[in-house]
């Protein structure tokens, strides 16, 4: 145990707090990777067609996600081994390379998307959208890149890429908190339902937010149809946040960024703030301003959308796609040429609510700064935010991947591997212009997003029977009631995971289809390894 750790040990709760404050590393690269274009989609969708009534969802989520990651620091802290080695060894070699191919997919195909995130960002709210494209990704992977370098090149170079990544997320923070402080000092927020919004409600699993009943209503004969549309979007969004509060490859990150902070068993307390301070405070907070300023400016609002007319003036294509569905409820034919038309003839309570659901982009969201800054200005400032994360986001894929690659070649922590690796998620980053978009990023991204959905509860799967696994473990295996609660904790985790995964991989069609069968297939693969090689292990244990 450090002297500085040794010190926290026994020490006040808020001098604790200071002490592992100036000491964490590994939860702050955690939150880079979690605060990506996916939570900046997510929580901006959840403010649009919530409002407040869902800021209890990504609090909740990211509580369980930690709960996995505090197990999954605890067991490469309590060992010599990396999990991955011990997943080998003492559950199945086939999660585990299962696990590792699946970090390496994901950091391969979402490293390039949030490339194109920036490259959007820097087109649009920077203005310049007659620069080479991949000019501005190949840039963007080389300073990504760069950062990655200085990690590799010891304890200095991991200081300086930690502080990097902590100025990046604070600087993602300071953006929504503007954004969201513009809105309550012009009154557009309520405290009180910030507050209430905060306690699970699991009844919106079913219905509509209630901020939304008298929209619905207003469509008369038609109510059903909205009413069944946006519930079902909803849950959609509150099953995926449960699933994907904490990404497959982000589970494969945290124990070799624990080991190469040269952490062991006396830094286990520490650990566990590492991830409260460094992983879930950023991201609760961020997500939470980001959802208030999507309520505030967005929920139950069309103007931004339609004109005094009725007519869309932005995002036409997602509004129009909105209304799809309730001309085919009403039997009414169109074809993709006569859409428009015949949309634009629908009674306008219909386009009022199509356009209240409308999903709104970044560059929308900037315009809350204007009446603070100014309209160049807040697009310069918001766009600085979003760019921020996704660069901090692109770091942490080529980082991942890294140590993914190393620990595949047999060379966990040795740095050409780690080098070469990293260097993969970084071409794909540069060439984002070609592979993310159309065809290309369809057959990117579904793969990718099967697997990874696929494999997210097989990872906690992987950490509940590590902690129960007397040949990994020994004699720090938990016992008693710690041991009940921890994994009362972990199963609620992996139900949840397990059901998002489930509900994800149900629709997209065929590749959900074989996700589900590897899915079982998996499970009982780990489940039953585990129960014979626990069985085979006679290694002593003592009451912790």
């Amino acid at each position: 145990m450090k002297p500085s750790t040794e010190a926290a040990q026994g020490a006040p709760f808020l001098k604790k707090l200071a002490i592992y404050g100036r000491l964490s590393g590994p939860g702050w690269l955690q939150a880079a990777v979690t605060l990506g274009g996916g939570s900046l989609v997510g929580a901006l969708y959840l403010g649009v067609i919530g409002g407040n009534e869902l800021l209890w969802l990504q609090p909740l989520a990211m509580l369980f996600g930690v709960v996995m990651l505090a197990a999954l620091a605890y067991i490469t802290l309590s060992t010599e081994e990396t999990p991955f080695v011990s997943t080998c060894k003492h559950i199945s070699p086939v999660l585990a390379w299962a696990w590792l191919l699946a970090t390496v997919i994901a950091d391969c195909v979402f490293c390039p998307a949030q490339a194109s995130l920036g490259l959007g960002i820097v087109q649009q709210n920077f203005g310049l959208s007659a620069a080479n494209p991949y000019l501005i990704t190949g840039l963007m992977a080389v300073i990504a890149y760069a950062v990655v370098y200085f990690y590799s090149s010891g304890s200095k170079g991991v200081a300086t890429f930690e502080n990097i990544l902590k100025v990046m997320v604070g600087i993602v923070i300071l953006c929504f908190f503007g954004a969201a402080a513009v809105h309550m000092a012009n009154g557009n927020v309520a405290l009180g339902s910030v507050l209430k919004g905060f306690i699970p409600d699991f009844s919106s699993l079913f219905s509509p937010a209630e901020t939304l009943q008298s929209a619905i209503s207003a469509t008369g004969s038609h109510a059903t149809y909205w009413e069944g549309l946006i519930g079902n979007q909803q849950r959609s969004i509150i099953i995926t946040a449960f699933g994907t509060a904490v990404a497959i490859n982000m589970t494969f990150l945290l124990p070799y960024t624990l080991k190469k902070k040269g952490w062991s068993k006396g830094e286990r307390e520490l650990s566990r703030y590492d991830l409260g301070l460094g992983l879930a405070l950023p991201f609760v907070i961020a997500a939470s301003f980001l959802v208030i300023t999507a309520s505030a400016q967005f929920h139950g609002k069309a103007d931004d959308i339609l004109n005094a007319e009725g007519k869309p003036i932005a995002l036409e294509t997602g509004y129009y796609n909105n209304l799809k569905g309730r001309l085919a409820a009403a039997e009414i034919p169109f074809t993709e040429e006569t859409l428009q038309a015949t949309a634009d003839a629908l009674p306008l309570a219909d386009r009022q609510l199509a356009a209240y659901i409308t999903k709104r982009d970044a560059r929308q969201l900037a315009t809350a700064l204007a009446p603070l800054v100014g309209e160049k200005p807040s697009q310069l400032i918001f766009g600085i935010g979003i760019l921020a994360m996704a660069v901090s986001t692109m770091i942490v894929h080529m980082l991942m991947n890294g140590f993914a690659i190393s620990q595949a070649m047999g060379k966990p922590g040795s740095k050409k591997p780690f080098l070469i690796g990293a260097a993969i998620p970084a071409i794909t980053a540069a060439l984002a212009p070609y592979l993310w978009s159309g065809a290309n990023k369809t057959a990117m991204a579904v793969p990718a997003s099967v697997i990874a959905t696929t494999l997210l509860p097989i990872a906690y799967l992987i950490f509940i029977l590590l902690m129960n696994s007397k040949g990994t473990l020994g004699s720090e295996m938990l016992r008693g009631s710690k041991r009940i609660i921890v994994n009362l904790l972990m199963g609620i985790g992996l139900f949840l995971a397990g059901f998002a995964s489930v509900w994800a991989l149900l629709n997209k069609g065929t590749p959900g289809f074989y996700g589900l069968i590897i899915l079982g297939a998996l499970a009982a693969i780990g489940i039953i390894s585990f129960i014979l090689k626990n069985r085979q292990t006679a290694q002593p244990t003592h009451q912790r």
